[in-house]
């Protein structure tokens, strides 16, 4: 029952043009080539300083406590190249991060007139 509840959701997505979506999970969670990681490396520590606090590595590291192996609280080179081997590592332009609506403009919240609560 379980496979073909899954099978008939699969189905179902596929035909409503939900396969984007899932192209792009899949983009964002696929490791990057050590091109890639050198690159992101250097915009990271654009200042040269040889090591990244957690607070610099915040847009590219999906988790900081597993790539930083030593546990000092800094990411080196060799960790952060290291992490960027295991899939941990992304480029905050391919991972869709700036992606969305900053809530400014107010499009897909409620449908009331401005000011008029439901």
């Amino acid at each position: 029952m379980k496979k073909l509840c899954a099978a008939s959701i699969a189905a179902l997505l596929a035909t409503a043009g939900a396969t984007f979506p899932v192209q792009m999970a899949t983009a964002a969670n696929a490791k990057l080539s050590n091109a890639e990681c050198s690159a992101i490396w250097g915009r990271a520590d654009s200042a040269g300083g040889g090591s990244l606090t957690s607070a610099q590595a915040q847009p590219y590291v999906s988790n900081f406590s597993k790539v930083d192996a030593n546990a000092d609280g800094q990411l080196s080179s060799a960790e952060f190249m290291s992490g960027c081997k295991k899939g941990l590592v992304h480029d905050t332009a391919s991972t869709g991060a700036s992606e969305g609506a900053s809530g400014s403009s107010g499009e897909g919240h409620s449908n009331a007139p401005r000011g008029q609560k439901y």
